[in-house]
């Protein structure tokens, strides 16, 4: 009869545990989504890689990239605004709706997948920033 109840004590206490974590990422993305210019993307590192749901926040002068699913408030990555380049979309629906984007600044190369309205909106915020300097 201990064991029994031992075992029930236990999947209780699972239980409960993830509950609370699940409520913690919840609340976390709800932080990071309620952030002024957050948009919702992918990103692999390069074309071998798997797609990671995230979220990107435009910045004044800088994109920054959130994994939608992890316990850390820490950005994954960010790229300076001045010297970005954004390719032009690749379709991979058959009605468009969602493109693949390549940045690049610098040596630095990143992949992103958006609707095809986040990307008419990423390449403006690109053109409206400060001129660059000769």
């Amino acid at each position: 009869m201990t064991l029994i109840h031992g075992a029930m004590w236990c999947a209780v206490l699972l239980a409960c545990v993830g509950v609370i974590l699940w409520a913690y990422m919840n609340v976390r993305a709800r932080r990071i989504t309620s952030l002024l210019g957050a948009f919702r993307c992918w990103s692999r590192p390069d074309y071998h890689a798997g797609w990671t749901a995230g979220i990107g926040v435009y910045g004044v002068e800088e994109l920054s990239w959130y994994r939608l699913v992890g316990m850390s408030f820490k950005l994954v990555y960010s790229i300076p605004r001045r010297g970005m380049e954004v390719s032009a979309p690749i379709s991979h629906t058959a009605d468009g709706a969602m493109v693949e984007v390549r940045l690049a600044y610098g040596e630095h190369r990143y992949e992103v997948a958006v609707e095809r309205l986040t990307y008419n909106g990423l390449v403006s915020w690109v053109e409206s920033g400060p001129p660059r300097r000769p």
